[in-house]
């Protein structure tokens, strides 16, 4: 059987400041998309989004999430649509298209079923639906479990306003509700000696409490021109196939309430013959998921997991085997005669100049490393302030350092510091002052 390559649109925590910078630029249907969004978000009064996306120094998500929330839905649909045609212009071309709780709303617009403009009107409409239903303060909880047992501790808890809102697998199941209830899910799951992690989400996501939104939302989506995908669009929402308007529709409309299966989504694409996942969004944590939920015959290639060049883009796709059909422009010299040039200089002024990219803040890298090793060490995010040592307060043994480090080499683009600069780098402050050093 063929291999087939599955998309992936991440949702909900999926942004990255400035991780479009040195990228967008390159791909006109990638700034299209910028713009689209941008001329929507003044229709609606919100600033422009792709500052966000093409600034270094923009808001990282604490910051967007306290400062201009309502921003944040059309971030993280502006950087999916982006991405994906950023992968078109690299050459590649999906078999099937699958997005994760709001990210469905990009591989509906990827597959043609609706329009870039109208997606980031929705996206407005749905934080609009928030402010006027006020359903209340809640949020999300992470349990490193399986569906199975995460519905049993939700059964012990017997709180009719918590659910299981999204089941990634065997190693992941969300569960939504209320502050004070998701207060205790995490007491009982600490009590068994389970991982507990709280996400960053405003409301309880795919849980009834968020019905009276969702019937605003639907009431003021309602003509939104919706069409059949032009490219197959497999639903975690609908647990099947999206092959019409209507169904588009109804995924549209189940957003906010619906649980979200999408381990039963990956199995079945897997078991299909997709073995091979492309994450078009910021960050991994789909490409995460897949690695821990399938076999090792699946391959996950997160496009975007850090800022950078197209350099880092195109070298994480063709590491997995893809050939691409893009290479970087060549800059003119004008200001000496080509004709004078011996043909090693010609050769050399044909290379594009290396861009430096100015040095990232050291508090900003601090936050980036705390999100990093709390995903990875399963801590709160809270815990790991920039002075906590990883090994003597956290018990972190030096073989994980190791591998830990290595992805913050790939984050950061940096290379192999000495092994004794590497050994003092013992908190996350000390990390990032390496990370500086190393990109200067």
């Amino acid at each position: 059987m063929t291999s087939r390559i599955a998309v992936l649109f991440p949702g909900q925590g999926a942004y990255l400041p400035g991780v479009l910078a040195e990228r967008a630029s390159h791909f006109p249907g990638a700034m299209e998309v910028l713009e689209t969004v941008d001329k929507v978000a003044g229709e609606h009064g919100h600033e422009p989004i792709s500052p966000l996306l093409l600034d270094l120094d923009a808001p990282p998500l604490e910051d967007l999430l306290e400062q201009s929330a309502d921003r944040l839905d059309l971030a993280i649909y502006a950087i999916n649509a982006a991405a994906y045609e950023i992968l078109l212009g690299l050459g590649l071309r999906a078999d099937v298209l699958v997005g994760h709780s709001f990210g469905e709303f990009a591989a509906l617009s990827a597959a043609g079923a609706v329009s870039v403009a109208d997606v980031a009107r929705m996206a407005c409409s749905r934080t609009d639906a928030f402010h006027r239903a006020n359903p209340g303060d809640g949020g999300l909880v992470a349990l490193g479990v399986p569906a199975w047992r995460a519905r049993h501790i939700v059964g012990l808890l017997d709180d009719p306003n918590l659910h299981l809102a999204i089941d990634n697998g065997p190693g992941q199941t969300v569960v939504s509700g209320p502050l004070p209830s998701l207060g205790r899910v995490e007491e009982l799951a600490v009590g068994l000696g389970l991982r507990a992690t709280r996400l960053r989400a405003g409301y309880a996501f795919h849980n009834p409490l968020l019905h009276g939104a969702g019937d605003i939302f639907r009431r003021s989506t309602a003509d939104v021109r919706l069409t059949e995908p032009r490219t197959p669009v497999f639903s975690p929402v609908l647990g099947r196939h999206v092959r019409t308007a209507q169904d588009a529709r109804d995924v549209i409309e189940r957003n906010m309430v619906a649980p979200v299966r999408f381990y039963d989504g990956l199995l079945s694409l897997f078991r299909a013959g997709t073995t091979t996942f492309v994450e078009a969004g910021a960050r991994q944590a789909l490409t995460g998921i897949v690695k821990s939920s399938l076999p090792p015959s699946a391959l996950a290639i997160p496009l975007l997991p850090s800022r950078g060049d197209m350099a880092r883009v195109k070298s994480s796709v063709t590491e997995a085997g893809f050939f691409v059909d893009w290479a970087p422009p060549v800059r003119e010299d004008r200001g000496t005669d080509a004709a004078a040039k011996t043909p090693a200089d010609q050769d050399k002024a044909a290379q594009p100049e290396p861009e430096k990219e100015p040095l990232p803040d050291r508090e900003k890298v601090v936050r980036e490393l705390a999100e990093m090793y709390a995903e990875e060490l399963g801590f709160p995010v809270e815990m790991l302030t920039a002075d906590i040592d990883i090994e003597a307060d956290l018990g972190v043994d030096s073989m994980k350092q190791l591998a830990l480090f290595q992805r913050v080499r790939r984050q950061y683009g940096i290379g192999e510091p000495p092994p004794e600069h590497r050994a003092r780098a013992t908190t996350l402050d000390k990390i990032a002052a390496l990370v500086e050093e190393q990109l200067r």
